[in-house]
Formats: C-alpha cells, sequence, structure tokens
C-alpha cells in the first residue's frame, strides 16, 4: 500500500488520465486492496452493538398461580364427571357417563317420569346402546347420577375455595384434584355432603 497517491487511465488511452493524487491518506485496507481519501480522513468503525440481556424468565403472581390451578381443577372435574359413576339396578350394576349431554338429557327423563309414565324409559347405557329401563330403575339412574353430579360440584368449588386460601404458591402447588381437603377449607355443603356419606356408609356395614 503507497500512499502517495495515484492516476488511474484506460489501457487503450494513456492520455486520459484521472488524477488522484491528492488521495494520498490511508483511508483504510479492505480485502484483496485498500480505500483512500483526500482529506486526511481515516475509517474509524462503528462501536460494537452492546449485547442484548437475556430476558429475565417471567414469574407469575401469586393470583395468576391461582387462575392457573382453578383451571387444572376444572379440567379434571370434567374429567371425572364424564366418566360417570357405577349405579346398582335391579338388574345389576351398569355404568353411566355423565358428560354435559348425558346430563341433560337424564333431566329429560325425569321430565318423563314425573309425567306419570309408569312403564318401561328407553335410555342409553355406557356403550351408547338404547335400551329400556323399568320406571323404578330409570328413577334410580337419575337420582344417583345427579347425586354425583352435585358432590362433585361441590367439591370442585370447595378445592376452588380452598386455593382462594393459599398465602403462598407453594401451597397452591399442593392443591389437586383427589385430595383431601383439610376441615378448616371444608364450607357447610361440603361438610354436609362427607356427614351423609358416612352415614350412609355405616348404615350399610
Amino acid at each position: 500500500v503507497k500512499a502517495k497517491g495515484f492516476f488511474c487511465s484506460r489501457l487503450w488511452d494513456t492520455d486520459d488520465n484521472w488524477d488522484y493524487s491528492g488521495f494520498n491518506t490511508l483511508f483504510r485496507e479492505v480485502e484483496g486492496g485498500a480505500q483512500f481519501s483526500s482529506d486526511g480522513s481515516v475509517y474509524v468503525a462503528p462501536p460494537e452493538p452492546e449485547p442484548t440481556p437475556e430476558p429475565e424468565p417471567y414469574v407469575p403472581t401469586l393470583e395468576e398461580i391461582k387462575g392457573t390451578k382453578k383451571q387444572e381443577i376444572g379440567i379434571a372435574y370434567q374429567a371425572v364427571k364424564a366418566a360417570g359413576v357405577d349405579i346398582e339396578l335391579s338388574t345389576g350394576i351398569e355404568h353411566f357417563p355423565l358428560s354435559e349431554e348425558e346430563v341433560t338429557f337424564l333431566m329429560g327423563k325425569q321430565v318423563e317420569l314425573a309425567s306419570g309414565n309408569g312403564g318401561n324409559i328407553s335410555y342409553q347405557d355406557a356403550d351408547s346402546k338404547c335400551k329400556f329401563y323399568s320406571a323404578e330403575d330409570m328413577q334410580k339412574i337419575i337420582d344417583e347420577a345427579f347425586r354425583f353430579v352435585s358432590w362433585q360440584t361441590t367439591y370442585r368449588n370447595t378445592l376452588w375455595e380452598w386455593v382462594d386460601a393459599c398465602e403462598t404458591k407453594e401451597e397452591v402447588e399442593a392443591v389437586a384434584y383427589g385430595n383431601d381437603i383439610p376441615e378448616q377449607y371444608q364450607n357447610d355443603v361440603f361438610k354436609s355432603y362427607l356427614a351423609q356419606m358416612e352415614e350412609e356408609t355405616s348404615e350399610g356395614n
């Protein structure tokens, strides 16, 4: 690299020169050559950009954790309810799923029974096959199914109340569908169900 200025011309016309004699300052070296300036300026590289810091991991608030836990409990509730319940009928024990559609259908069967239909009532079994049930068995299906749904709903709501009462994230995470509910978080309706079930268990024994 020679910083003394230079001339440029076409190979076939050496008289056609361009005078760059004033470009005698090395502006910067580039790959395979160099750049010059005529005003003494030299290349100054721009400053390296500041590294972008890694974002801090998001830490959910206690209220957000409670909301997520309630959603988790609600999903478990729907799954347990839809799975249904075993009911002992005059013909033996049968299993009845209890999705929202099936609960609504049972409400219609209750109206049908209340209208005075004392004969056989059609309903679907666990395999979604229609069959006839006696009025007594149909009433038992309705009563036991609604009782099961009511209990699961009360249990879900009480779990939600327990979550609301938690004061730390660890307490919230410890709550799960299927847990026994500590007495201090049991409301009056839940206690009433427990007492009724304990009484029925005692009578059964």
